[in-house]
């Protein structure tokens, strides 16, 4: 650093004749904003060395640049942190309402099935599950619980959920992709077991969802399906029309068509 002394009679003036140097905490926030695109998590330091950067380079009189790489890190990472907080908002609003709308009340169905209430059980199913026997309510229940045992609960809360996922993620890896089909996790006697349970678009609501058929999978693979995959109702619920249909039977011959081979 260069010294130069100037007087003019007044008073002493020091000055430094230095290069610009560009601030170190703008780069970092820069970096970790853009970083933080991928991730998100990122983004949050970068947004803080961003700041600490402005200011930084605002009170530094001129020896520190960097201000365009402080303002561009700090709208990255708010951008950042607003995409991702969005994300993360419907992630758990979507965690939060399976709990409710699907997990709880296929959990309470397993439980009217393991406690004989089959007319409990029916009216939180649609059809085909609904249609069933009460025998066979009775063999898919002792199907899943001779290796998962009774229902406990559903997962509660976003990180529980995350959890059961993590312990059945395996057994999930068939129903990816398929359409209709929902997946949780659920707390059995004997651990954690993967309760998939399809649903008719249809029929589906707001409030809650009736399942038309419920997969219990085990941490084996083992799974108990209700209805069979090869079950077909014997007594289907189906609605037919009146159709009124007119009866041209009676008027044969009231009018009858002139042959043009008869002569007049």
């Amino acid at each position: 650093m260069t010294q130069m002394q100037q007087f003019d009679g007044t008073e002493h003036i020091t000055m430094y004749n230095e290069p610009e140097r560009t601030s170190i905490a703008a780069i970092l926030g820069l970096v970790c904003s853009c970083i933080g695109c991928c991730g998100g998590l990122t983004a949050i330091p970068g947004v803080f060395l961003s700041i600490f950067g402005i200011v930084g380079i605002s009170r530094s009189k001129g020896r520190i640049g960097g201000m365009g790489f402080a303002i561009a890190g700090l709208l990255v990472g708010l951008l950042t942190l607003a995409i991702w907080g969005g994300i993360l908002g419907a992630s758990v609003f979507g965690l939060n309402w399976m709990e409710k709308s699907a997990a709880a009340p296929t959990a309470q169905v397993l439980r009217d099935i393991e406690s004989g209430d089959y007319a409990a059980a029916r009216a939180g199913l649609g059809l085909p599950a609904a249609g069933v026997s009460d025998e066979m309510f009775a063999e898919f229940a002792q199907g899943y619980m001779s290796g998962l045992g009774p229902v406990i609960s559903e997962t509660h809360g976003v990180t529980e959920m995350f959890q059961g996922y993590g312990v059945v993620g395996e057994q999930i890896q068939r129903y990816n992709g398929r359409p209709n089909y929902i997946p949780m996790p659920m707390k059995f006697g004997n651990g954690m077991g993967l309760v998939v349970i399809e649903i008719d678009p249809n029929q589906a609501n707001a409030g809650s969802i009736a399942p038309v058929r419920v997969i219990v999978i085990d941490v084996d693979g083992n799974e108990t399906v209700l209805p069979p995959w090869d079950w077909v109702n014997p007594n289907p619920a189906v609605d037919v029309p009146d159709v009124e249909i007119e009866d041209f039977t009676g008027d044969a011959g009231d009018e009858p068509v002139d042959d043009p081979m008869d002569g007049p």
